[in-house]
C-alpha cells in the first residue's frame, strides 16, 4: 500500500521530499478523499441543527455553550465551527491538483471557474428568500415569540427594511460576491463572499508553497510569505488563513506527510472538542480554537487507515453530495414550512411540536435543495469542459 510507510520518524515527518513527482489521486478510490467529501455533508447538517436551534430551541443553543457541553458535544450545534471546517474543506480540495501538475494553467482555471461555478445557487438561495417574502410564505414571526427566538423574528438577522424587490433580489446575488454588506433575503448566503475570495487566496498560497519550495532568491521567498500573510490579515476572524491551511494541509496530504493512525485518532477527537469551543460574549467567530479543530479533524481523517468506516459508505457519500444545496436552502425553509409548523402544532405539547417542525424542516430543505443538486449535476461537469477549454486545466 503506497501510504503504509509513510509516518513520523523520530522527531521529524518521512515523505514525499518537495520535487517528486505525486502521483494523482482519485477522489472516488482514495479513502482520505471520500472521508473528507462525507465531513462535507455532516458540517452541513451542524449548520441546519444550529440554524434549527437557534430558530426553536434557543435555551438549547446557549446551554451547549456550557463549557463541559462545549468541549464534549459543543460541536453538533456550532454551525461557525463548521463553517472554518467548510472553508478549510475548499483550500484542500481547490488546491489539490495543482500540487500534481503545477502550472499557471491549472491555477487561473480554477480562479476563472470559481465565480460561475458558485453564483447559480447563490443565485436560487436568494430568489427562494424572496419568494418567500413576496409571496408571504414565511411564518417566522408569529412563530418567533413563541420560540423566544430572536434571531427567527430577523428573518435570520436579515435587514428588512425595504420591501421585497426582484431587482434588489437579483443585484445582492452579483454584490454578495464582491464586499460584504446586511443581506436581505438569505443571510445563509454571507459565506459566498468569504468563498469566492478565499478560495483565490488558497490558490496563491498554493503558488507560494510550490514556488518557493525551490531554490528561489531568499528576498522573493520572504516577499511572496509577506503578500500571503497581507492577504490573510485582510479577511476578518481568520476566514483568510482558514483556505491557506486548508490548502497547505492538501500540500502535506500530496507529500504523505502521515501520522500515526493511534495519533490520527487522537487529533480527530481533539478537533472535535476545539470544534465545539464556545464563543465569547459578543458572538464573533473563534478562529484561535476553530482553524486548529478544523485542521487537526482534517489531518486526522486523512491519514490512512483512520477514517471511520462510515465516512465511506453509502449514505455518508451521498449526504457528501447533497452539502452545499442543503446549505443554500435549509435557512429558507426553516423560515417558512418550519415557522409555519411549528405555530400550528403548539396543541400537541413541547416534544411533538419540536419532532413536526423538525421533520417539516428537513423536508422543506430536501425539497428545495434538489433542484441545486440536480442542476450541478448537469452544469458542473460542462463548465470543467469549458474551463478546460480555455484554460487547458486539467481540474
Amino acid at each position: 500500500m503506497r501510504h503504509s510507510a509513510l509516518h513520523l520518524s523520530g522527531l521529524g515527518f518521512v515523505g514525499k521530499p518537495v520535487g517528486v513527482s505525486v502521483p494523482p489521486f482519485e477522489r472516488s478510490s482514495d479513502p482520505g478523499l471520500r472521508a473528507l467529501d462525507a465531513v462535507r455533508g455532516y458540517a452541513s447538517v451542524i449548520v441546519v441543527l444550529h440554524h434549527f436551534a437557534l430558530a426553536f430551541l434557543p435555551g438549547v443553543k446557549a446551554a451547549m455553550n456550557a463549557p463541559v457541553l462545549a468541549y464534549s458535544l459543543g460541536w453538533l450545534l456550532n454551525g461557525m465551527g463548521a463553517v472554518y471546517l467548510f472553508f478549510l474543506l475548499s483550500g484542500f480540495v481547490l488546491t489539490l491538483k495543482y500540487y500534481q501538475a503545477p502550472t499557471a494553467a491549472a491555477l487561473l482555471g480554477a480562479a476563472a471557474k470559481r465565480f460561475p461555478r458558485l453564483w447559480p445557487s447563490a443565485l436560487y438561495g436568494t430568489l427562494l428568500g424572496y419568494l418567500a417574502l413576496r409571496l408571504g410564505l414565511n411564518a417566522h414571526l408569529q412563530a418567533a415569540p413563541i420560540s423566544g427566538s430572536a434571531w427567527l423574528a430577523s428573518f435570520a438577522d436579515a435587514d428588512l427594511t425595504l420591501a421585497p424587490d426582484l431587482a434588489l433580489a437579483l443585484r445582492e446575488s452579483l454584490t454578495m460576491f464582491l464586499h460584504y454588506r446586511p443581506l436581505h433575503y438569505n443571510t445563509n448566503l454571507w459565506t459566498m463572499l468569504i468563498e469566492f475570495y478565499g478560495s483565490l487566496i488558497a490558490f496563491f498560497a498554493a503558488f507560494v508553497m510550490v514556488y518557493t519550495a525551490g531554490t528561489r532568491p531568499l528576498v522573493v521567498k520572504i516577499g511572496l510569505g509577506l503578500g500571503l500573510l497581507a492577504l490573510n490579515i485582510v479577511i476578518p476572524y481568520g476566514f483568510g488563513w482558514a483556505f491557506s491551511l486548508g490548502a497547505g494541509l492538501a500540500y502535506a496530504y500530496t507529500r504523505h506527510w502521515f501520522v500515526p493512525v493511534p495519533l490520527a485518532v487522537g487529533l480527530m477527537v481533539v478537533g472535535l472538542a476545539l470544534l465545539g469551543t464556545p464563543p465569547p460574549a459578543s458572538g464573533a467567530p473563534q478562529p484561535l480554537w476553530a482553524l486548529p479543530g478544523a485542521a487537526l479533524l482534517m489531518w486526522g481523517l486523512t491519514t490512512p487507515g483512520a477514517a471511520p468506516r462510515f465516512l465511506l459508505g453509502r449514505f455518508s457519500q451521498g449526504l457528501g453530495r447533497w452539502s452545499f444545496p442543503l446549505y443554500i436552502t435549509h435557512t429558507v425553509g426553516i423560515l417558512t414550512l418550519g415557522s409555519f409548523v411549528y405555530l400550528h402544532t403548539q396543541a400537541l405539547g413541547a416534544p411533538l411540536q419540536l419532532l413536526a417542525t423538525f421533520v417539516t424542516t428537513w423536508a422543506t430543505a430536501i425539497v428545495f435543495a434538489y433542484p441545486v443538486l440536480r442542476w450541478e449535476a448537469w452544469y458542473l461537469p460542462r463548465l470543467n469542459r469549458q474551463i478546460r477549454g480555455l484554460f487547458g486545466a486539467n481540474r
